[in-house]
């Protein structure tokens, strides 16, 4: 039979039967006997794969579910930290302050959605301490990703993040204090997250989340809680799948329209003469903030693929 990885602790792994038979709906806890391989790649069964299994008896017979992971299915996409596969969402939850948003952290976090194929969904938490504040979403409307104002003390904005999740695998990602457990917690009734408290001199959180668990929706979708997002660095990429300089301003769609206006060819948009991109931010048509985030952003890959072109 076959079910989705919901959670994996070293190689004991919990899998959710999606197929239609006698264990459909039920978590089949399984072992599995090292990594698969799926077109010459070798693999280690992540939370989110569709997995094939196979239930041992001889448990059975002691009313206990055991099974074995047999085979692994192909993927669409995975993350090696968090280990996730197979996301169709990453929605990013931010915080209209305590703590302050970081803009670069947000905008690292879509360029690897965007880079892997994951529609980023940006969430605007703790709207009830400033209502009145529109800079992040000033930002980010303008972007073209899909940006939700929230507050997981109202509970406002869950009406839409649940038509956004609908029956799709979904990734909860954010600084540590911005919310991810506490809306995670409302959108779930019987899910007892733990919540952590901001550290009043440094103004963050307190890492809560250690092992990443997919809890299924009543829509037939996922959502992860991601402890790994946290600590994202693109110095953590797999030096054979590092992003090219060249192709970063793929990543950022709001600089799509600009990007092929430049006066010289194979511009950076960092600083160059005649950059259309630079232009637009001058005129308030992109963030600055999105511009900074990128300029940092294309100077770390190019120095790591200088270093993966010396065999560093």
């Amino acid at each position: 039979m076959t079910g989705r990885i919901i959670k994996g602790v070293r190689d004991f792994f919990d899998v959710y039967v999606e197929e239609e038979g006698e264990y459909k709906d039920k978590v089949i806890a399984c072992n599995s006997k090292g990594a698969f391989r799926k077109d010459g790649v070798r693999l280690k069964p992540l939370a989110g794969d569709i997995a094939e299994i196979e239930i041992n008896y001889n448990q059975k017979d002691k009313n206990e579910n055991w099974g074995v992971i047999k085979k692994i299915a192909g993927r669409k996409n995975f993350l090696a930290r968090p280990p996730l596969a197979n996301l169709d969402i990453l929605f990013i939850v931010t915080s209209v302050r305590h703590p302050s948003p970081s803009y670069f952290f947000i905008d690292k976090l879509t360029v690897t959605a965007v880079e892997n194929n994951i529609t980023p969904v940006i969430i605007i938490n703790k709207t009830d301490l400033d209502p009145e504040n529109n800079e992040i979403y000033d930002i980010y409307s303008k972007t073209g990703f899909r940006t939700i104002k929230a507050s997981a003390e109202l509970r406002t904005g869950f009406e839409e993040i649940r038509e956004e999740m609908g029956d799709k695998i979904c990734a909860f990602a954010g600084s540590s204090g911005a919310g991810k457990s506490s809306i995670l917690n409302g959108l779930f009734n019987n899910l007892k997250l733990e919540v952590g408290e901001l550290s009043g001199k440094i103004e963050r959180g307190k890492h809560t989340t250690r092992t990443v668990e997919l809890f299924r929706n009543e829509l037939g979708g996922y959502a992860a809680d991601t402890p790994g997002f946290g600590a994202l660095d693109f110095e953590n990429y797999d030096k054979n799948n590092i992003i090219l300089e060249e192709n970063l301003a793929l990543n950022f769609p709001d600089f799509e329209k600009y990007a092929s206006g430049c006066k010289y060819g194979g511009c950076a948009h960092t600083k160059e003469e005649g950059c259309r991109i630079i232009e637009a931010v001058k005129n308030g048509e992109i963030s600055k903030s999105r511009h900074e985030s990128y300029s940092a952003i294309y100077d770390i890959l190019k120095n790591l693929n200088k270093n993966k072109k010396a065999g560093k």
